[in-house]
């Protein structure tokens, strides 16, 4: 919903990368259903890829009051005029009227009518411009085309006629990708085919065809499929929507079928340009961006989804990006970029075993958040950090990565390379094929209360559920932490200036990117099961020799590890006590405690039994710690600032949680029943107005606060459900344009009453649901009204309560009930 400011949107919440090639990343022009198979490793899947049709969007945007442009299917855009009542047909010629309007501090905005459009390589280059759907039609942005009209009764066959597909047949991948043998056929092109929703894998001329797959031979033009063809679509154009402009959002979009290659940026091939993502937001340069892609669906795409560059301040929010040929999304040299409440899962589709696999990859994120996203079934890895991940200014933000979940990936959940200054805090990683969490030759980094449980089906010497470890490369001449030099006879690989791997000099500072493991914290976890011989906990040197695993951890403890057997695996910990040494494997927490006094002295280790005693119920994949267990439960280390501000983010000063070991809250975490109201509802006032906004929505809240002046940021004042639930109403939410004013109720009597008699005339729909009983898990929420100023608002403090009574403030009682903000 709108706060009356015309590009203000209100929605309900769902809940690139570059390759590591060398950094001359610089966009150019500026310059039926199919399980996955093997791994790109030639390793299996620990369960099979099942792919369904991408779900659309479900978000509610309200269109704004003035200085906007309408499209629908049924317009036209000779006579139409962008008005709701005339509106363009194609988003293409909205697009131009809105480029062309004048560079000022107006907001334009396209709003998109229900339908299929057709159309791609579109550019938004004015700033302030949202492209969004108009309140919750389905908008679907299409690179397709429809093909039907096939021959025969299985296999199927269609002469593809009316477009020419000359262009997508084009070998358009980076050589140095291409230098990866491991692919699906045909992956170095953007052809792409979909059937019902699902992309299909394609096989070579002649190869005999399998549910899933399809074959497409360019000498003669024919397309076949092995299995029914309903809904066939054929990627055509080359990517969607793009923008290097500031202050520019696409929102509530269905975003699919674009014909994108796997390339760094762009590759040029014929005359035309092939671009990495459909949708692409950067800048030219490094320079202040605030792009945001929010609560969109952007899939079944040849290579990668969405491609961010350079731009400072971009979010990605809410999305749902699947089933992409490559990565779902890839960002590089974005300072500042939050990635939250995503769904990137399924991609990979066309098995790429490259530098870049992941459903998605950053590289040089300076104070970056990533939070509360699902990393899932991607065959790659869930989230890879590889290089230049950090913190500008470590006594304020860090790197983080906070609240994920990661599983069912083929390779590791997360994983962070060659950065420093890190927080990978409360994440729940569970059943990956490679290491849970990963820490690469990085520095500076804090792992606190993560849940990793039941990862690693691989053989490799360095994996493990949590695994830290450093590699032999270093900056040439350099000391690494050892007290070595970084030479090739001390076991080490130097790199120089500018190299591939981008290892700077430690005299560059506390922010250098040495390519070191060092200064890491490992605090509160739970390592629990292994899907191999691997231990649950690696810390070492595999490759080099030069300093062990006293160097790399700075202080652990307060873990809690648990084996259903002592023999599954026999290693509990595999450690390099000192330099110059072989990691040695312990079977146990008292042999390891033994061999390295003074280590994890607080941690506890349990094996055997019917169940896992940490958990609720582990064999459902519920990893809610039980209460029951002391092992877990009020016990461990109080979270550093840094640590407590990323699992709260974004609060700037969160209280202290009640103490427990592994993940203190993150994505999907169990609520335990009848308790639904599960979302925060972000509290922010205008101090110049006086009103006050309670949504949902965080961007909706943090748009709110920098472009309306609702800059007084209240905190969260109580939980609610962002979708209907057996026991839940409705809170509508109305808006007065005579007094300036929202105001919520959850009585339909009440709120036709404010409608025709109180001036609340704008609907903005239902703003959240919650009780009208008081029940478990629920508090009671007061509202109160200042008569004199026209102004209402809620709170579940007794305290706060009594205090605007005294202020003058009339208190009208228990309106509702909702969950006690935490």
């Amino acid at each position: 919903m709108k706060i009356r400011i015309p590009s203000q949107t209100r929605t309900l919440a769902l809940l690139g990368l570059l390759p590591l090639l060398p950094a001359c990343f610089t966009p150019p022009g500026l310059e039926d259903e199919t399980a996955g198979t093997d791994l790109a490793t030639a390793d299996q899947p620990l369960v099979a890829h099942v792919y369904s049709r991408p779900p659309v969007p479900t978000a509610f945007y309200e269109p704004p009051a003035a200085n906007a442009v309408f499209v629908a299917p049924g317009g036209n855009d000779s006579t139409g005029t962008g008005t709701e009542a005339q509106p363009y047909q194609s988003l293409g010629r909205a697009l131009q009227v809105v480029n062309a309007k004048p560079a000022d501090a107006t907001t334009w905005t396209v709003v998109l009518k229900a339908g299929t459009y057709r159309e791609g390589e579109l550019t938004v280059s004015r700033a302030r411009v949202t492209v969004q759907r108009y309140k919750s039609d389905v908008v679907s942005l299409r690179g397709s085309v429809a093909v039907t009209g096939f021959s025969g009764s299985g296999p199927y066959t269609k002469t593809l006629t009316g477009f020419d597909p000359t262009p997508v047949e084009a070998d358009c991948a980076d050589t140095v990708l291409l230098g990866q043998a491991v692919r699906d056929y045909g992956s170095e092109t953007p052809f792409a085919v979909t059937r019902a929703g699902i992309p299909l894998r394609r096989v070579a001329p002649g190869a005999p065809l399998s549910s899933g797959q399809y074959r497409y031979d360019a000498a003669t033009n024919v397309l076949t499929l092995a299995d029914s063809p309903t809904e066939v679509e054929v990627a055509l154009k080359r990517w969607a929507l793009k923008t290097n402009a500031p202050g520019v959002k696409f929102a509530g979009l269905d975003v699919q079928n674009y014909a994108t290659c796997t390339v760094n940026w762009s590759r040029t091939v014929n005359g035309l340009a092939y671009y990495k993502g459909a949708v692409m937001l950067y800048r030219d340069s490094e320079s202040d961006s605030g792009a945001v892609l929010e609560n969109s669906t952007v899939a079944n795409n040849a290579a990668n989804g969405v491609a961010v560059a350079h731009g400072r301040d971009i979010r990605l929010s809410g999305n749902v990006l699947v089933n992409n040929g490559w990565t779902g999304a890839q960002a590089s040299n974005a300072q500042r970029l939050i990635v939250e409440n995503n769904v990137m899962s399924y991609n990979n589709v066309r098995r790429w075993a490259n530098t870049v696999e992941a459903g998605m990859k950053v590289t040089f994120i300076r104070d970056g958040v990533v939070f509360n996203n699902l990393f899932e079934h991607n065959a790659a890895n869930g989230f890879w950090c590889d290089q230049g991940c950090g913190a500008t200014d470590p006594g304020n933000r860090w790197f983080v990565m906070a609240r994920n979940v990661a599983r069912y990936n083929d390779d590791k959940g997360l994983f962070y390379e060659v950065s420093h200054h890190g927080v990978l805090a409360s994440n729940v990683v569970h059943d990956n094929g490679r290491t849970g969490i990963a820490v690469f030759g990085s520095r500076n980094v804090q792992l606190w209360n993560n849940t990793a449980v039941d990862n690693d089906a691989s053989s490799d010497s360095y994996s493990a559920n949590i695994s830290i470890v450093d590699d032999k490369r270093c900056f040439t001449g350099d000391t690494v932490p050892g007290g070595k030099a970084c030479t090739t006879a001390n076991g080490c690989d130097p790199q120089v200036a500018g190299n591939y791997d981008h290892c700077e000099p430690s005299s560059v500072g506390p922010l250098a990117n040495t390519c070191n493991a060092e200064a890491v914290v490992l605090m509160n976890n739970i390592l629990s099961g292994s899907l191999s011989a691997r231990p649950l906990l690696n810390v070492d040197d595999p490759n080099a020799t030069a300093y062990g695993a006293p160097a790399i951890l700075q202080s652990h403890d307060y873990q809690a590890y648990y084996r259903a057997s002592t023999s599954a695996p026999t290693t509990l910990i595999r450690f390099q006590r000192a330099a110059n040494t072989s990691a040695a494997s312990y079977a146990s927490l008292t042999a390891f405690r033994a061999a390295n006094p003074g280590r994890e002295p607080q941690s506890v280790e349990r094996s055997g039994g019917t169940r896992n005693p940490f958990f609720v119920n582990a064999a459902t994949k519920n990893f809610t710690q039980d209460p029951a267990s002391t092992d877990v439960w009020g016990r461990g280390q109080a979270l550093p600032s840094e640590v407590l501000k990323a699992v709260y983010w974004p609060q700037t000063a969160p209280a202290q949680p009640s103490l427990r070991i592994g993940a203190i809250e993150w994505r999907d975490k169990t609520v335990a029943a009848p308790c639904v109201v599960n979302a925060p509802v972000h509290h922010r006032r205008n101090p110049t107005s006086g009103d006050h906004l309670f949504t949902t929505m965080l961007s909706e809240a943090e748009d709110a606060g920098r472009d309306w002046g609702y800059t007084e940021n209240l905190g969260v004042t109580f939980l609610a459900s962002t979708t209907a639930a057996t026991g839940l109403s409705p809170v509508y939410r109305l808006y007065s344009p005579t007094v300036l004013e929202h105001f919520w109720t959850i009585d339909a009597a009440e709120k036709q009453s404010a409608q025709s008699s109180y001036g609340y005339t704008q609907d903005e729909g239902i703003g959240f649901h919650a009780a009208t009983a008081s029940g478990p898990c629920l508090v009671p929420v007061y509202r109160l009204v200042h008569e004199a100023a026209s102004r209402h608002t809620f709170t579940t403090s007794q305290t706060e309560r009594a205090s605007l009574v005294a202020s003058g403030w009339t208190d009208e009682g228990i309106k509702f009930y909702a969950g006690a903000p935490q």
